[in-house]
């Protein structure tokens, strides 16, 4: 089951379980692009967008987010003209400049958007997508994850990690274009039909294997 759970304690010793939500709409944010344009979220209105967050300074697993994402959709079944890609810095001194070098040094496809926006919109963007995004000194500690709206601009699949599949970003397109997601939307009940099978396995094999060990000590008596 593809789902991150990140809890916390707040003051209250609440417990949060922060996740995205298929079929939450997202924070209709204002972001800035490379050109120091301000431009809304809701441009993307109208078709489903891949949206990926990170930030330019890592040089770990944000370029490879961005490499796995160029090869796939490389070699996506998909059209192109039909969807959107923003990658989106949720750090806000990545000033349009750096969004700019982060696009050369990272050889990003001119078809994408990619842009950072303030604090406050950061905040609400990355907690309507259900990530969790924590400082650790000047870096930051985040998920893996590529969030992808339909064309509403809410949430209709994710993948977490780097090592998916070319096929994984083909069916999440469709399914952020209209296509059915039992599994998914069903992931919750078949991993606990799965915990609860592989449970009742181990106990029937500790009843076999006391069964044997009782049956091999009677014949050892007679």
């Amino acid at each position: 089951m593809t789902r991150l759970l990140i809890v916390f304690a707040l003051a209250a010793n609440a417990v949060v379980d922060l996740a995205p939500q298929r079929g939450r709409a997202v924070a209709s944010i204002d972001w800035i692009d490379e050109n120091a344009r301000t431009r809304a979220l809701s441009e993307f209105s109208g078709y489903p967008l891949i949206l990926l967050p990170i930030y330019t300074r890592c040089r770990g697993a944000c370029v490879q987010n961005v490499d796995r994402l160029k090869e796939a959709l490389a070699d996506s079944l998909g059209d192109p003209r039909q969807f959107r890609v923003l990658l989106f810095s949720f750090d806000a001194t990545d000033g349009p400049a750096t969004l700019a070098k982060c696009r050369e040094r990272e050889n990003i496809p001119l078809a994408w958007s990619v842009g950072t926006a303030s604090q406050t919109s950061i905040d609400a963007l990355l907690d309507s997508l259900g990530v969790q995004v924590g400082k650790a000194g000047s870096e930051f500690t985040h998920p893996n994850v590529v969030v992808f709206l339909d064309s509403n601009l809410r949430i209709a699949k994710w993948i977490y990690g780097t090592d998916y599949a070319n096929g994984d970003v083909d069916l999440a397109l469709q399914i952020a274009n209209g296509r059915g997601d039992w599994i998914g939307r069903h992931s919750d009940v078949l991993y606990a039909l799965l915990l609860f099978a592989a449970s009742l396995l181990c106990v029937l094999l500790v009843y076999y294997a006391r069964q044997s060990r009782r049956h091999r000590s009677i014949l050892a008596r007679a």
